[in-house]
């Protein structure tokens, strides 16, 4: 007795059965471009399921019409799956600095939210003690600087660019001693943070007490929007890598670091633009003869630029709870 041919009542059952899973490759390839590791895996497993599902139609179905949608379907799909390694590196290029890192900065913003803390606090205790005394900022700065320099933007020794290039360099260190404290339970990661938000609050200090607080901002905030964001970014990796250390909750210890390590070197690679960007702003636009409320205006567009690049899964997801 042979094997019995499907039916079309098996017909109608094989496509009421299977139109879910055509349905949601359809929407995989709509989305491809903007797709995370999961549904990428799932992709190429639908991909695989739909394929075989051809294979049955044009089996025992030849002449019916979803043949010809379900081949138009795996084409599709075989194109984007297998397209040039070229296109598929800049995809996922694409895909990571767009979606996964802001996703990444989203799961862990409990730690960005630490790392900002630290530094407000090192930033607002400094300026208090400066303010206090400003022999204070010997800590930081050279004795002849602070007793010596006017903090006038009229004076040729005191030059903004200077100073902001200073901080700039100090600041892209300072990111990656953030995340490489981590290694020490996150104990380095908290000096780093917290001092050198004492050094930006005792520096803001000298140029408050010298009336240029307004002008020394004005230099500062167009790039250090952004810059201060990627060392938070990378404060945040740092914590979260200690924090596993230290609690590495159901997994073993080693693969609870090893598992985190790689989130957090995917965090820091996700700065690395905003560094870029910084030193563009820095270099092109911040020494410009413009006015100063012209700088505030920029850093409030970058602010806002990077509000909606790195708060879309806040806006799709919520606040995460810590």
């Amino acid at each position: 007795m042979g094997i019995s041919q499907p039916t079309k009542t098996k017909h109608n059952r094989f496509i009421q059965d299977n139109q879910k899973m055509w349905t949601r490759l359809e929407y995989l390839i709509a989305n491809f471009s903007s797709l995370d590791h999961d549904e990428l895996n799932e992709f190429g497993h639908t991909y695989r399921q739909v394929s075989s599902h051809l294979a049955f139609a044009q089996t025992y179905y030849k002449d019916h019409e979803m043949n010809h949608y379900l081949n138009q379907l795996v084409i599709r799909a075989h194109n984007l799956l297998y397209s040039p390694t070229k296109k598929r590196y800049s995809r996922k290029l694409y895909q990571f600095f767009f979606h996964r890192f802001p996703e990444l900065v989203y799961r862990r913003s409990s730690f960005f939210l630490v790392a900002l803390a630290l530094f407000l606090f090192g930033t607002l205790l400094a300026f208090t003690l400066t303010y206090i005394d400003k022999n204070f900022a010997t800590l930081f700065f050279p004795e002849s600087m602070i007793h010596e320099g006017n903090f006038d933007e009229t004076k040729e020794q005191w030059n903004y660019a200077i100073v902001s290039s200073e901080i700039m360099t100090n600041n892209i260190i300072v990111a990656f001693m953030c995340f490489a404290g981590g290694v020490l339970f996150g104990s380095l990661t908290t000096w780093y943070l917290f001092m050198n938000g004492m050094l930006l609050g005792s520096l803001a200090s000298l140029y408050h007490q010298a009336d240029s607080a307004y002008q020394f901002w004005a230099y500062i905030w167009p790039h250090g929007v952004l810059e201060l964001t990627a060392i938070f970014i990378a404060g945040a990796a740092g914590l979260s890598l200690g924090y596993k250390m230290l609690v590495p909750g159901e997994l073993t210890r080693k693969h609870a670091i090893i598992q985190e390590g790689i989130i957090s070197i995917k965090m820091m690679l996700g700065v690395i633009p905003l560094f870029i960007v910084a030193a563009l702003i820095e270099g092109f636009f911040t020494p410009l003869p413009l006015p100063h409320w012209s700088k505030y205006f920029a850093a409030l567009i970058t602010g806002v630029i990077l509000v909606i690049y790195l708060g879309r899964p806040f806006f799709k997801y919520g606040v995460k709870r810590a």
